[in-house]
C-alpha cells in the first residue's frame, strides 16, 4: 500500500474506521488483471448477511455469488471505477425468500500509479425502515378512502336532510320551508329587475268531506295525484309547494297576472276532469284558485301571501270551483 495516493489511501483509512466502529455490512473488493472482483475484505456483518464464512476471502464474487448476481454486481463496481465517483442506491435483496432493502455506498479507489482498482461498499439495512414507511403509506392510502367514504356519506347525509328539511313526504313537492327559502329570493329579484311575479294559491274543495265519507288513505290518493297534475304544468323556473294539508301554493316568476290566469283557468279544467274510485264509486273533485301578482315596492312574502289567501277566500265564498284574482282592496276578477 506504499504506492497509493493520498486520496486513495485516505479512503482506506475510513474504510477501516468504519470497518472498527460500524454495525454496516461493509466489504473491500479489488478488479484482478482478468477483469473480475475479488473479495479482498468483509466485515462479519457482511459475512452474515451472505451467509458466508471467511472462506469467501480473495475468491472472485463469481465464485459464492453466481455468475448472474456477480456480473450485475461487477457492472456497477465498473462504472463506480470509470466515473470515479461514489455511486448511491437503494437496493433490494433476497434472502431466504425475504425481501431485505439496503442503503448502499460504493466508493471507488483508482491508484494511478500503481493501476490498482478497488471498490469499497458500505450498507445500511433499511429494512424495517421501509416497512414501515409502507405500513405508513397504506395507512395514509386506507384514511383517504375512509375520508372519502365518509366526505360521500356525509354529502348523502345532508342530502338527505335537505330533501327532508324541504320536501313534502307524501307528494314530493316543496314544503312550507322550501316555499319560504325560495320565495324570498325570487321576490328580492322581481323588485331588482322590476319584472313579474305571480302568487297562486289551490285548495282542493270539500276534501275534509271526502276523508269522512271514504277515508284519509284516499283523500292522501288524491292530494297525491293533485300535487303531479300541478308539477306537470309548470316550468322548472316556477316554485311549488304543498303550504298546508290540501292547499298548495305556485310562484311564478317572469309572470304576469294575465299568463297566470290562462294556467289557472286550465287548471280549474284539468281539476275537474281528474276522477277516481273507491269502493265501486266514482269520486271527482274541483278546486278553488287565489291568485295575486306584485304591484307594489314594498310587496314582500307576507303581503303577497295576505293578498293571495285574500283571493282564495272570495273564492270559497264564491261557491268554489272558481278562480279569483286580487286586483286590489275589495276588488276582486273572478272566473269559473
Amino acid at each position: 500500500m506504499d504506492t497509493i495516493s493520498k486520496l486513495e489511501k485516505g479512503k482506506l483509512d475510513l474504510f477501516e474506521h468504519f470497518w472498527s466502529n460500524s454495525k454496516d455490512n461493509m466489504f473491500l473488493a479489488t478488479l484482478d488483471k482478468d477483469g473480475d472482483f475479488i473479495a479482498e475484505e468483509m466485515n462479519p456483518s457482511q459475512m452474515q448477511n451472505l451467509g458466508q464464512t471467511e472462506q469467501i476471502i480473495n475468491k472472485k464474487l463469481k465464485e459464492f455469488l453466481g455468475e448472474e448476481n456477480a456480473c450485475f454486481l461487477e457492472e456497477k463496481y465498473l462504472k463506480c471505477l470509470e466515473e470515479n465517483k461514489p455511486i448511491m442506491e437503494e437496493e433490494t435483496v433476497s434472502i431466504d425468500g425475504e425481501d431485505r432493502y439496503y442503503n448502499t455506498m460504493i466508493i471507488p479507489i483508482n491508484d494511478k500509479d500503481s493501476g490498482e482498482k478497488r471498490v469499497i461498499g458500505i450498507s445500511r439495512e433499511i429494512t424495517e425502515l421501509k416497512l414501515a414507511k409502507q405500513r405508513l403509506e397504506k395507512l395514509n392510502q386506507d384514511l383517504d378512502s375512509l375520508l372519502v367514504q365518509k366526505s360521500e356519506e356525509l354529502e348523502g347525509a345532508n342530502t338527505k336532510l335537505k330533501t327532508l328539511a324541504f320536501d313534502d313526504t307524501l307528494t314530493g313537492v316543496g314544503n312550507r320551508r322550501y316555499l319560504n327559502d325560495h320565495a324570498n329570493k325570487a321576490i328580492s329579484l322581481a323588485h331588482r329587475y322590476d319584472s313579474c311575479l305571480t302568487f297562486m294559491v289551490l285548495d282542493i274543495d270539500g276534501l275534509s268531506n271526502i276523508n269522512e265519507s271514504c277515508s284519509h288513505t284516499f283523500g292522501d290518493t288524491i292530494i297525491k295525484s293533485f300535487a303531479n297534475l300541478l308539477k306537470t304544468s309548470i316550468r322548472d323556473s316556477d316554485i311549488l309547494a304543498r303550504y298546508s294539508g290540501e292547499e298548495f301554493i305556485l310562484l311564478l316568476p317572469m309572470t304576469s297576472l294575465e299568463d297566470s290566469q290562462i294556467l289557472a283557468k286550465r287548471l280549474l279544467e284539468e281539476t275537474r276532469d281528474m276522477s277516481f274510485e273507491y269502493e265501486g264509486k266514482e269520486v271527482t273533485i274541483t278546486t278553488s284558485i287565489g291568485l295575486s301578482t306584485i304591484d307594489n315596492p314594498q310587496d314582500n312574502l307576507d303581503t303577497l301571501l295576505s293578498k293571495t289567501y285574500d283571493a282564495l277566500a272570495k273564492a270559497k265564498e264564491e261557491g268554489k270551483n272558481v278562480l279569483v284574482s286580487y286586483l286590489d282592496k275589495n276588488s276582486y276578477n273572478i272566473e269559473t
